[in-house]
């Protein structure tokens, strides 16, 4: 018989579980809910830890974290890349990164003192995002939103896309022991993940990483190995053919349709085609005679000179799409003259930031290449890693499905802007490393009973 104890722990689990599900469209407001179910309950609930079995080893979590991390703080006090006298940007900070290893330490304890973390999260967490998408609808079609981008009480409306699509990714982690009702319902979480991403949000560049996401786990759902540990084909195309039909339907009944925000794309894609293929033959065509001198030219400077960026509507009148364009140009200037260790971490305050005003360049990779060259490179794809390593000891399809919907995913969606340069970003996916261990092995103790 439970016990006023034990329904004040579920209540608690309960709460922590919705305040990583609210976060998407609270962002860091989601704080005050943390730290009541997250924080507050832990020195409370110590003794769940007694005599407890953990099937993946904790240095699975701590290896790859601590390396990323600890170079990090090195670089930001050894090696900024900037003079006394620059002004110093507010991120990357000692701040942050203490606040992103606090986000991994409560998501970690709190996580494995959840009871039963994989069947609650298995029944709670897909209503939980029905629950959001609906406070995002209202939103909606309320007209609380930016113009046509509904973001809610976060700061940016990639927020809400990138997190509900992470959430419903890892909801299909036990995806062969789910039952039919189950199934569906996560079939359509992802279907109104797109309605997120690309209607709701009109988050380009997250839209392009659940296009990926659908289209590798589709050619897994080939391999015999996989067939019952993933979605099958038909599943995923029915998903995506239903995002795309209501996403429509919504654009026509709120004239904020994907149309009015992805068609600029496609035109800069379509123009930057068409410069590389004439670019190309004019270069043949003007290629100068062998016998022709050739002036030597100046060496380059320290750090090339950025693009004005009204350069970029050669390409492109998207304000995003062309200041992207212009800042990846001037980055990979800079890449080219310190490729292994870069330029220090808070060198894109002089690349970017005093030319575009941004604080980073809007590629997670780029922007390692920048501040830190290949190794913060390799050490940054490694941290990204993370959920292949606490996933150790579960079925291959949900690695892959684990991997996939958070590393793969963020992967794709960090080619046009780097969240991990980013406060809220960073802490979240540190939060949820804490959480994908501790659900990792809850998982497993479920499938040894």
């Amino acid at each position: 018989m439970k016990t006023h104890i034990d329904r004040l722990w579920l209540t608690s689990d309960f709460l922590f579980l919705t305040g990583l599900a609210f976060a998407l469209f609270l962002g860091s407001k989601a704080t005050p809910l943390l730290a009541v179910a997250g924080v507050l309950p832990i020195p409370f609930l110590l003794h769940a830890f007694k005599n407890k079995h953990y099937h993946v080893s904790i240095w699975t979590l701590f290896l790859p974290f601590g390396i990323y991390f600890a170079y990090s703080l090195f670089a930001l006090f050894f090696f900024t890349g900037l003079d006394a006298s620059d002004p110093r940007p507010v991120n990357p900070s000692l701040e942050s990164y203490a606040i992103a290893i606090g986000m991994l330490a409560v998501g970690l304890v709190r996580s494995l003192q959840v009871k039963n973390l994989a069947p609650l999260f298995r029944s709670w967490m897909p209503w939980l995002l029905v629950a959001c998408f609906a406070v995002l609808s209202y939103m909606m079609f309320a007209g609380i939103r930016d113009a046509c981008r509904v973001r809610g009480l976060a700061p940016w409306p990639f927020i809400p896309a990138l997190l509900f699509s992470t959430l419903t990714f890892i909801c299909l982690v036990g995806w062969e022991r789910l039952g039919n009702r189950e199934r569906w319902l996560r079939l359509g979480l992802l279907a109104l993940s797109i309605v997120v991403s690309t209607t709701y949000t009109g988050s380009r560049g997250v839209a392009v990483a659940q296009v990926g996401v659908f289209g590798v786990l589709m050619l897994l759902s080939f391999l015999p190995s996989l067939s019952k540990g993933i979605p099958r084909w038909y599943h995923l195309a029915t998903a995506a053919i239903a995002g795309a039909t209501v996403s429509a339907l919504i654009g026509i009944a709120t004239d904020c349709g994907p149309a009015s925000r992805f068609s600029s794309t496609f035109e800069a894609l379509g123009t930057l085609t068409s410069q590389l293929t004439t670019g190309g033959e004019e270069t043949a065509s003007t290629q100068p005679e062998p016998t022709t001198a050739q002036i030597p030219q100046a060496p380059e400077p320290a750090v090339a000179p950025t693009p004005e960026t009204n350069q970029s509507t050669e390409v492109t009148n998207d304000y995003a799409i062309g200041h992207r364009l212009a800042m990846w140009k001037a980055s990979i200037a800079a890449i080219k003259q310190s490729p292994v260790f870069g330029h220090g971490s808070l060198f894109l305050q002089k690349l970017i930031h005093s030319t575009y005003g941004y604080e980073h360049n809007h590629n997670q990779y780029l922007t390692w290449l920048v501040t830190g060259g290949v190794l913060q490179l390799t050490l940054g794809l490694i941290f990204l890693a993370i959920p292949w390593f606490v996933s150790k000891g579960l079925s291959t399809a949900d690695r892959i499905l684990l991997t996939t919907g958070v590393s793969l995913f963020w992967g794709m969606a960090m080619m046009f802007d780097s969240f991990l340069n980013l406060k809220f970003y960073t802490h979240y996916f540190c939060l949820l490393c804490g959480v994908l261990y501790a659900l990792s092995n809850s998982m497993q103790d479920e499938a040894s009973k």
